[in-house]
């Protein structure tokens, strides 16, 4: 297969807990390729040969979430295989965050709220400071904040783990930075991924607008590319 780049992309801000910091990075990201409802496919892509409806044809092969194992804040074993077929939304948080992750999780339940009739949808919400976010940690977080956990899964992992399938599987970063308030560096994104692991956008998880047009999106998804 040959790897093909396509346009870049400058959205994906890597956020610290201090909102608006002139001093955040950016991470470029590829392909803007769009399908029927107009969302693009974020991140690397090859062109190979695939299957499609039973022949083997050469086609673009979209960057897809890869395999991975977590445990849930139930302590229950949590893999990709639990959103497959599924499409969610994905973002990195810790709880002693001292100001955008109390602002992405309220926006978070409110997407929740806003998006209850659509049952396939599932929340992700990936811990990166394992070190202190026990699982205890997290279920005390989940009870503070009064979070609806039907559909919303609170996972933790070994950090490396983790900050590698955040930049390398989702695109975002998250990391360690003794400078940073808290002392993480994370994106401050929303990620909606569509039911094949595909990655469909990314959107400012403190912002009322990019969340509602996430919502919107989510909708549209539904609508124009699986038809129900």
């Amino acid at each position: 297969m040959t790897k093909i780049l396509s346009v870049f992309i400058s959205v994906l801000f890597l956020a610290s807990c201090d909102v608006g910091s002139e001093e955040n990075s950016e991470l470029e990201t590829n392909e803007l390729e769009k399908v029927g409802s107009g969302l693009p496919y974020i991140g690397f892509h090859d062109f190979g040969e695939v299957e499609r409806d039973g022949k083997m044809v050469f086609d673009t092969i979209y960057h897809t979430v890869p395999e991975f194992f977590l445990t849930a804040q139930d302590s229950s074993l949590f893999s990709n295989e639990q959103v497959e077929g599924k499409i969610h939304v994905v973002n990195f948080f810790f709880t002693s965050c001292p100001s955008i992750c109390p602002a992405m999780i309220a926006q978070m339940q409110r997407l929740q709220g806003n998006t209850a009739d659509i049952e396939e949808l599932t929340f992700l919400s990936h811990t990166i400071d394992p070190r202190r976010d026990t699982l205890a940690r997290l279920n005390w977080y989940i009870e503070s904040k009064e979070i609806d956990t039907h559909n919303w899964y609170f996972l933790y992992g070994e950090q490396a783990y983790v900050h590698d399938l955040g930049t390398k599987g989702y695109m975002i970063n998250a990391m360690e930075d003794a400078a940073a308030d808290g002392g993480f560096l994370h994106s401050e994104h929303f990620v909606l991924v569509d039911r094949a692991g595909h990655i469909r956008g990314l959107y400012v998880g403190t912002d009322n607008d990019e969340v509602d047009r996430l919502e919107q999106d989510i909708r549209k998804l539904i609508a124009k590319e699986y038809g129900e």
